[in-house]
């Protein structure tokens, strides 16, 4: 049987988890898939269990090590090597559904013209208590995708864009990925934040299935846990966003602001104190130098899409954010923690009022 998707797995220092994911993929009910493993410059076993698995499965398995180029340099590198028509991006700390390549080659096979683009459903994985519940946008997604194999345009259908970002959850036809010309960002996380816009924006025939991964969170070994400098990275993401949208729509400023309001207060809640004066500083000038249009796109559209509740708490985030005295509560833990507290007291009682 002719491969017809390659997954992508950059791996450092996952000799914990590398298993999993790789015996995940080999036990697939359908064999057209192969795997390209790209050690990111591990310090641990994963070398070693990267080549077992290769040495074992020299058909459908290929191992890489090269010099730490970080997440995004580890994908290029993946995806020079790729000969199939799709590629899937996967972690080393999570894994596939059992039928993931059955119904991905099933649809691919009905289809009346290749997708550029699929969109999964993936699950999430508590690692510490082995719960699993359901994907952050899964209601949207039944909405766009009410049946496998529905195909829109994202052109049209821009409700794609309010999708969680995650790169692992788009397979991308690479016929497509060649005539774009699309490339991770190196040495940086948050490298496939920009690529949901980018790649959305270029699309015309994106399709919708309903199987995907577990991703796996509760652990401080997963591939976005970090609390110090890299925090600071965040800005070369906004710095990209912000380029993007003055050269796109006026349609994409809502999802836009949104992923970057959200990013950037979770990433402040993250950081350690030493991080957080530095980090919260940057925001506001980026904040400070954006077009008001686009925080008055974000309240309207959030309030119109969404409910006064999210609008409210976009609201007081911004206003924080661009105004260095309201910013001073983010510099420590417990004045943000009070803050957090007298907010949703308000929002409570405004609701028992409505």
């Amino acid at each position: 049987m002719e491969a017809r998707i390659t997954f992508v797995i950059p791996a450092y220092n996952a000799e914990k988890t590398l298993q999993r994911t790789l015996d995940s993929i080999l036990w697939q009910t359908d064999g057209r898939y192969r795997v390209v493993i790209v050690d990111d410059g591990s310090t641990d076993r994963t070398g070693q269990i990267g080549k077992r698995y290769a040495m074992r499965h020299p058909d459908r398995i290929r191992y890489i090590h090269q010099e730490n180029k970080r997440q995004g340099g580890a994908r290029n590198t993946g995806l020079r090597s790729v000969e199939t028509a799709y590629v899937s991006f996967l972690d080393s700390d999570d894994w596939l559904m059992p039928e993931y390549v059955e119904r991905i080659t099933g649809a691919l096979d009905a289809a009346r013209e290749a997708p550029e683009m699929i969109m999964t459903l993936p699950v999430i994985y508590h690692e510490q208590s082995h719960g699993v519940r359901d994907w952050y946008d899964k209601e949207l997604f039944e909405r766009i995708f009410p049946v496998d194999g529905t195909v829109v345009d994202p052109a049209r259908e821009l409700r794609l864009y309010q999708f969680e970002v995650n790169i692992c959850r788009k397979v991308l036809q690479m016929d497509f990925v060649r005539r774009t010309g699309f490339s991770f960002r190196e040495k940086m996380k948050w490298e496939d934040v920009y690529p949901h816009f980018y790649l959305l924006s270029r699309c015309r025939l994106c399709m919708g299935i309903s199987t995907g991964f577990y991703y796996r969170i509760g652990e401080g070994t997963q591939t976005t846990a970090c609390t110090g400098s890299e925090r600071l990275e965040i800005l070369q993401v906004f710095g990209d966003l912000e380029r993007f949208l003055e050269q796109e729509a006026e349609s994409l400023i809502f999802p836009v602001m949104r992923v970057i309001v959200r990013f950037a207060f979770w990433c402040i809640r993250m950081a350690d104190l030493e991080t957080r004066e530095v980090l919260v500083r940057r925001v506001q000038v980026f904040f400070g130098r954006l077009p008001g249009r686009y925080r008055r796109i974000l309240l309207r559209e959030c309030i119109r899409q969404y409910c006064l509740k999210e609008a409210v708490q976009y609201a007081l985030l911004t206003a924080a954010l661009r105004y260095r005295f309201c910013g001073l509560i983010f510099y420590d833990y417990l004045p943000q923690e009070i803050c957090e507290r007298f907010f949703k007291k308000i929002l409570r009682a405004q609701k028992r009022v409505s």
